[in-house]
């Protein structure tokens, strides 16, 4: 009669072995993906502080508001 256990000690090698590299290249992809992340978090955190304030925007708003209504008044003037 055959002796299974060197059999079975092979195929629980072999898993192993595969279950090791799956695990291996699992968290390798994990880390790629923490890394991209972290360049995304950054580039995100750069264009936050790079846009102009609320009080910015309003002053901007308000002097293009200013010069339209003194171009209407002249438009209005020469009719």
């Amino acid at each position: 009669m055959m002796d299974y256990q060197p059999l079975y000690n092979m195929i629980c090698g072999i898993l192993m072995f595969v279950m090791g590299f799956l695990v291996k290249r699992i968290f390798g992809l994990f880390d790629k993906l923490m890394e991209e992340d972290k360049k995304l978090h950054a580039r995100i955190t750069d264009v936050a502080t790079a846009t102009p304030s609320r009080n910015e925007l309003t002053e901007a708003t308000d002097k293009l508001l200013q010069r339209m209504d003194r171009m209407e008044e002249r438009l209005i003037l020469k009719q």
